[in-house]
């Protein structure tokens, strides 16, 4: 075999391997844009905060891919394929954000947004750095009023 052949086959597996890795995560990224395009259109501005992201669904590597968004009173999940996931604030208890799933996976370039609900049960979702940021001021900025509401409750009795 001569080299130059080897290296055109060398270049080719390349250049497919580069198609593999990147041809599916752009085409999920327009996905999600059209998604979130058709969501701003029936809502209107009733989003607070809507996002790219991905549902943890069971597994290391399982995740379905949709937007997040956050309203008045939920958030809200909806899936490229259809798959919709409310979480109502009220019934918000814990929130954790970081660099590892709860199945013990490190992420590279990427956060995670785990939510656990009053009655138990989590919803992770895995952002893309500036994401995480967006969502830990709005929810930040949620937990401030939510503890603020909950201050300016009077109970009789008290001193």
């Amino acid at each position: 075999m001569s080299p130059l052949v080897l290296v055109a086959a060398v270049v080719a597996a390349l250049a497919l391997g580069t198609l593999v890795a990147v041809v599916p995560r752009a085409l999920l990224r327009r996905a999600q844009d059209r998604l979130a395009q058709r969501l701003l259109a029936e809502t209107g501005a009733s989003f607070k905060l809507l996002t790219r992201a991905e549902l943890g669904a069971g597994g290391a590597y399982r995740r379905l891919p949709g937007v997040l968004g956050l309203t008045a009173d939920a958030l809200v999940f909806h899936g490229v394929f259809g798959e919709i996931e409310t979480l109502p604030t009220s019934r918000l208890a814990r929130i954790v954000t970081g660099t590892r799933l709860a199945s013990g996976r490190q992420l590279i370039g990427r956060e995670v947004l785990r939510l656990t609900r009053t009655g138990g049960g989590e919803l992770e979702f895995v952002l893309t750095r500036a994401s995480a940021s967006a969502w830990r001021s709005h929810l930040g900025l949620w937990a401030v009023e939510e503890r603020r509401a909950a201050m300016d409750v009077v109970t009789p009795g008290k001193q």
